[in-house]
């Protein structure tokens, strides 16, 4: 009995306030939706920080390279080598017998020569007296006088000479260096560093993170009350405020426990550092202790007497005079010249040929000296010594060079961040209105998208119908909720079919969010094949226009309420 006393007080509480807030003077044939003011959330991304900023050590080990390192094993050093003397074989002559002069008789030179000579004087006679004429006897030198020359030939003597064949001249003696061994410390590797990290750690945690608070909101029973007197169901359906809790998201998160560390080390010993292999060594190196010396030795010269003939006293001459030879000639001359008309009488000429001859000289005649060519061996140079570098003798050692030590390269870590979208309540709403709708926009209406086979992805053909055809409905009923419904034909399985069809309503609910429209106000439901508008079931056959019937996705306003 209290039960059914508290359901009727209960409606009468649900009826009252639902009659009280329907709208005021209706028209008939007019339909009103129930907007009520939405509550007005916001989105705000929430960084959360998942895992910390920490050092992440890494080792670059120490570079060493090997080289071959050349050490002296045997100092160089210097020694004497002896330049020997030069010697030259040298021709000389020696005079055996001296130039002298020899006086060579050119003798007299006989020539022939004419002389025309006139045996008749030209003339002239007289027609009346001759002339008169007579022979007369006259003398004509044939040879003339000259001189002829006597040698007297030059007087030599023999005589001995001593000649150097071979000079005095010095060679060097070589007193060599002495040697002996010392002990070379060295360093075979090059002290380097061994480097051991510890690598951070961390701990696990979780961040629970509220991205959508705590709310309510009025919603109507979805069944009438018992006893309900009203023709009208929903006059028996009461009002529940229900509060919505908040919703939260939990995010995996790292902490950090400790930082990366490192320790160093030394690789090998030195004077400071017994630990790790030995880095010097040893080796056995030659060096000189006394340089080389030198002493010198003479080598006296050599002589050889020779014959040469000498000219003591040099040839003369003498002169003899050969007197002229002489002819006798006879010739007619005119003693009386014709007086009367005188007559030119031409003079005769002879020819007398006459020998002539040239007077004796002398010409001198150099003798050249006679000499004979000696050889003797002469010292040009005389002996020196040079200083002869003599080459350490290298022995090849291999060492280990530090290149670069071993370090630690640091790099840090940044912290990983992870954003999580939370909703806020900027404005609350709640509050109720009527308003006029056009009576078919509460009824299902078409919104013809052509989706592609098995595909819930919109088209830009698609989105361009949604921006022409629901987007001036959603601007000309602010508050409104718009709810999208999507269906499938029967083929394929209803599970799949369920899921597409819920893909797609969403598909278009998240479009309008993207375009500004608040989440509040969209709902999206997908219903699969269980609302067939045909006869096409499972098992039916039908054509394809038939099923493409069934295929379809529609839109309607709907109240705050829900329904």
């Amino acid at each position: 009995m209290k039960k059914i006393i508290l359901l009727g007080l209960s409606l009468l509480v649900a009826s009252v306030a639902f009659g009280q807030d329907l709208p005021t003077n209706p028209e008939p044939g007019k339909c009103y939706i129930r907007c009520v003011t939405p509550d007005v959330w916001v989105n705000q991304e929430v960084t959360v920080q998942v895992s910390p900023a920490y050092k992440k050590l890494r080792v670059v080990p120490a570079q060493y390279e090997r080289e071959t390192m050349t050490v002296d094993a045997k100092s160089a050093g210097t020694t004497l080598e002896v330049i020997p003397a030069e010697y030259a074989t040298e021709s000389f002559d020696i005079v055996t017998k001296e130039a002298s002069q020899s006086l060579i008789k050119i003798g007299s030179e006989k020539s022939t020569d004419t002389e025309t000579v006139t045996v008749s004087d030209a003339s002239y006679s007289l027609r009346v007296v001759p002339a008169v004429y007579e022979n007369r006897d006259f003398e004509v030198v044939v040879q003339p006088a000259y001189q002829k020359v006597e040698i007297v030939p030059a007087v030599y003597e023999t005589r001995d000479v001593v000649i150097t064949v071979k000079e005095p001249s010095q060679r060097l003696e070589v007193i060599p260096a002495q040697w002996g061994t010392e002990t070379v410390t060295y360093t075979k590797k090059e002290g380097g560093s061994s480097i051991r990290t510890t690598p951070a750690s961390f701990t696990s945690d979780y961040e629970s993170i509220e991205v959508k608070p705590a709310t309510a909101r009025w919603e109507m029973s979805d069944t009438p009350a018992a006893e309900c007197a009203s023709s009208d169901p929903n006059d028996c359906r009461y009002w529940c405020y229900k509060g919505i809790p908040a919703e939260f998201t939990t995010v995996s998160v790292q902490r950090l426990a400790t930082d990366a560390s490192f320790v160093k080390t030394p690789d090998c010993a030195d004077g400071s550092n017994s630990s790790g292999e030995d880095c010097t060594g040893t080796y056995t190196k030659t060096v000189m202790t006394s340089p080389a010396t030198t002493r010198v030795i003479d080598i006296p010269g050599e002589t050889k007497t020779v014959k040469t003939t000498v000219m003591v006293t040099p040839p003369t001459t003498r002169t003899i005079t050969v007197p002229e030879v002489r002819k006798t000639m006879s010739k007619r001359v005119m003693v009386t010249p014709p007086t009367t008309e005188r007559i030119e009488i031409p003079a005769e000429t002879k020819t007398v040929t006459k020998t002539l001859y040239s007077n004796e000289t002398t010409r001198v005649e150099t003798s050249p000296a006679v000499s004979k060519t000696f050889t003797k061996r002469v010292m040009k140079t005389p002996p020196t010594t040079r200083t002869v570098n003599i080459s350490g003798k290298s022995q090849s050692l291999t060492v280990t060079k530090l290149v670069a030590d071993a370090r630690v390269e640091e790099e840090t870590v940044p912290a990983v961040s992870k954003t999580v979208t939370k909703e806020v309540l900027q404005q609350k709403g709640g509050l109720t209105t009527w308003k006029e709708v056009d009576c078919e926009l509460v009824e299902y209406q078409a919104l013809p998208i052509n989706w592609n086979l098995g595909s819930a992805t919109l088209t830009a053909e698609a989105k361009s119908l949604i921006d022409t055809r629901l987007m001036p409905v959603l601007n000309q009923n602010e508050g409104a909720r718009l709810e999208i419904v999507s269906h499938t034909d029967s083929r394929g399985s209803k599970t799949s079919n369920q899921d597409l069809s819920e893909r797609r309503a969403q598909a278009v609910v998240t479009y309008l969010q993207a375009k500004g429209i608040n989440s509040s106000l969209l709902v999206a439901n997908g219903f699969g094949e269980t609302r067939l508008k045909n006869r096409c079931a499972d098992g039916v056959s039908c054509t394809e226009r038939e099923h493409a019937i069934n295929r379809r996705t529609e839109f309607r306003l709907m109240n705050n309420s829900g329904k």
